[in-house]
């Protein structure tokens, strides 16, 4: 199961559990891929610690994109949220020139948004700039290649996946809450 599966069976509930109507306003699509990377002595993502290196995998960490589609081969937008400290120009760059090489310009710059979820648990050395890459003694292939794979494969089962949904917007009180 999913770390953080929140966000993922939201979605997943909206598009598969809830009665599709035959005037569906949306195709919308789901995806997770696993994006873990190096299982051991990779230095940590974010930790500014040397001694701190990955030393086995308590969770799988996962890339889970969501599409929203007007039509087949129409407008889109796709947001994959991603276990990971963050993404980068060139974990961005990398996954577009492979989705247009899959699909064209279906999915661009303008329409598809990668989002870190601010996790230090993963492996770190998966991103092109200096000050990030100190800890983890440059940039390690590995931990990148699993990353963008994660993030392409995921895009690309929501894709497979679109089926027809509507979006609903909700405003309201929120009446029983916790504080913490």
């Amino acid at each position: 199961m999913p770390q953080n599966p929140f966000i993922f069976f939201l979605f997943t509930l909206l598009v598969y559990l809830l009665p599709s109507r035959a005037t569906a306003d949306y195709l919308i699509g789901v995806g997770s891929y696993d994006s873990t990377g190096p299982a051991a002595g990779v230095n940590m993502m974010g930790y500014a610690n040397l001694d701190q290196s990955t030393a086995g995998i308590h969770f799988r960490l996962r890339a889970r994109a969501f599409i929203v589609a007007e039509s087949l081969d129409g407008p889109r937008f796709a947001f994959v949220n991603l276990d990971a400290g963050m993404a980068s120009q060139l974990v961005t760059i990398t996954v577009l020139d492979r989705l247009s090489k899959r699909f064209g310009n279906l999915y661009n710059e303008d329409n598809v948004a990668i989002s870190g979820t601010h996790t230090h648990a993963g492996p770190g050395g998966y991103l092109q700039y200096v000050v990030y890459s100190v800890t983890s003694l440059g940039f390690i292939p590995q931990s990148f290649d699993a990353i963008v794979t994660a993030i392409e494969m995921s895009i690309l089962q929501a894709h497979k996946n679109l089926k027809s949904g509507s979006i609903f917007i909700n405003t309201g009180a929120f009446v029983t809450y916790a504080r913490s």
